[in-house]
């Protein structure tokens, strides 16, 4: 928990506070504009049937948003745990009094502890706002009962999740090669590849629920390998 502290201490996450607020605020516009999508008499019918329904809007928002956050929580990967490990860096971690794999998982907690507020946040705060707005502006043609609300905020859990096992899976292959770039084009990559699932979690919530279980498991299983390989750097 000192460890931890320290950590909270030294990481100036203000850059990544930043890129978070900017990611909250270009959900909010997308979804304002999804749902402005089936007032048009020029747009698609299947679009505006799609953004008819809360639920049709939060599949593209949560599929952003998943991507946007892993890409987010990578970055931040390299820069607070990979880069601290090349060159001088190592050699000031590595004069602390401290077990070396305690250092590494105080710096992945930090990076999963950010970014799992900042999305959850995001996912679900962002719904309640558009919900509180979208009763006065009556923009979406569609009703909610209390199940709705739960759902939501099962879905953000999830999505939490497996954000954070793609982040964790990005920040070990990025590691190998010590680069930013690999990190974050590792995130993409694995982020791409499950927006389908998650833009229908509501009916493939089992599947959705075991990708975000496997990788978050998977995520810690590498972090866990890293840990063992600082512990066996030389400087």
């Amino acid at each position: 928990m000192n460890i931890l502290k320290l950590e909270l201490k030294k990481t100036n996450i203000k850059p990544y506070f930043l890129s978070a607020i900017a990611v909250f605020v270009c959900i909010m516009g997308l979804t304002y504009i999804l749902a402005w999508v089936p007032h048009l008499d020029s747009g698609d019918k299947n679009a505006a049937i799609l953004f008819s329904t809360y639920q049709g809007i939060a599949a593209i928002c949560n599929a952003i948003a998943l991507m946007s956050f892993s890409i987010l929580a990578s970055a931040m990967g390299y820069r607070y745990l990979t880069k601290e490990y090349c060159g001088v860096g190592a050699i000031l971690l590595f004069s602390y009094p401290i077990n070396r794999k305690s250092v590494v998982w105080a710096k992945a907690a930090v990076i999963l502890l950010f970014i799992s507020t900042a999305m959850f946040l995001t996912e679900y705060g962002g719904f309640l706002i558009f919900i509180g707005t979208d009763s006065v502006l009556q923009m979406v043609n569609d009703t909610l009962v209390p199940g709705d609300f739960m759902l939501a905020f099962r879905n953000a859990l999830v999505l939490v999740c497996l954000a954070d096992g793609i982040a964790l899976c990005a920040i070990r292959i990025g590691f190998i090669k010590k680069s930013n770039s690999v990190t974050i084009i590792s995130a993409v990559i694995l982020s791409m590849l499950l927006i389908n699932p998650v833009a229908a979690i509501n009916e493939q919530f089992l599947p959705v629920l075991f990708l975000a279980a496997a990788a978050l498991i998977g995520g810690i299983l590498l972090i866990l390998n890293v840990s063992h390989k600082v512990k066996r750097m030389e400087i």
